[in-house]
């Protein structure tokens, strides 16, 4: 492990060592126990998340393409690449670059990548346009406690984000009068690149609803907050829950670096809850359950992973996705 990644990870378990000792371990334990059996109903919730994600992983490809792979492997895949994603600090990026080598043979090396490419940029987008619709909704309805700079500052991230990546699909793909690229790439990148704008330049409504399956997922977020805030004791409406969901949205896009979101889950939690003059404590508890679902569907996304990659090193050495010279999968 770097320094770098050493320091973030002390960093986390310091922060949630300090909320536990100001709200006492004993008596958040308590309401993390009265949940019980309703870990049975929290738990399998996150597969509702996975299936939007895979219908807009699998929008991320052609209409021919996306025939030819069947879609209980691509909730499969989604779900290794998340656990990869949430269990190491690499901004999101080491699950994108599993997913096309875990795809098989079912499709050319450039096709596979290219959803990759596709789908990342839909999934930025929808969770953008899930944030920003939020605090368009919510701002006069439930958001009075954030001061109009913050206010703005969060619309001004999420239109940032929305425009940051518009503007690196049109430049990836964009050709000069006499239709050379920009940006010159040298193989593999520069296939990817052919795939990825033929794509885009001829599935626009697959890329739209693609990026509106993502924002589903996200959106799925506030009714699990809701199941939670049940089994916890606190009462809560749907425009609450879904501005827990949204602030959450924004707090774990700050901080994206953090392995397994350790200390940041509890406590932007805590800090959202008393924002919204509800118990901190427990809004403390709320971010453990959910942790505890998180990291259960990350380590089993991570064991699919392990899996799948001791079965490929065992047998033939399948067409995997092509990377730069110098590039090296996660575990190598």
């Amino acid at each position: 492990m770097k320094h770098f990644e050493r320091i973030i990870l002390a960093i986390g378990l310091l922060t949630l060592a300090a909320l536990l000792w100001k709200f006492e371990p004993a008596a958040v334990w308590g309401l993390v126990c009265r949940v019980g059996w309703g870990f049975v109903i929290i738990l399998p919730m996150q597969l509702c998340d996975h299936l939007l994600n895979a219908v807009g992983w699998r929008y991320a490809f052609a209409e021919a393409d996306a025939t030819r792979v069947p879609f209980w492997q691509l909730v499969r895949v989604r779900v290794a690449g998340d656990g990869v994603n949430y269990l190491t600090p690499s901004a999101t990026i080491a699950g994108e670059i599993i997913r096309p080598g875990m795809l098989g043979g079912y499709l050319p090396a450039e096709a596979r990548n290219s959803s990759v490419v596709v789908a990342k940029f839909a999934q930025s987008l929808g969770q953008a346009c899930f944030a920003m619709i939020g605090l368009l909704v919510l701002i006069p309805l439930r958001l009075g406690f954030l001061s109009g700079r913050q206010v703005w500052a969060g619309l001004g991230a999420c239109a940032s984000i929305i425009i940051l990546v518009g503007a690196g699909m049109a430049g990836f793909c964009a050709r000069r009068r006499d239709g050379v690229y920009l940006v010159g790439l040298r193989d593999p990148l520069a296939g990817l690149r052919d795939q990825t704008a033929r794509y885009l330049r001829e599935n626009p409504g697959r890329f739209a609803l693609s990026t509106l399956f993502f924002l589903l997922g996200f959106a799925w977020g506030a009714w699990e907050v809701l199941v939670i805030c049940h089994f916890l004791g606190i009462r809560m409406d749907a425009l609450t829950a879904l501005s827990v969901e949204v602030l959450s949205v924004l707090v774990d896009s700050i901080f994206i670096m953090v392995p397994a979101k350790i200390g940041t889950q509890e406590a932007g939690k805590t800090a959202i809850f008393a924002g919204l003059g509800l118990s901190a404590s427990k809004g403390l508890a709320f971010g453990l359950v959910r942790h505890v679902r998180e990291l259960a569907w990350a380590t089993a996304g991570f064991a699919v992973y392990a899996w799948d990659r001791r079965r490929r090193a065992s047998g033939p050495a399948p067409a995997g996705c092509p990377l730069p010279e110098g590039s090296v999968s996660p575990g190598d």
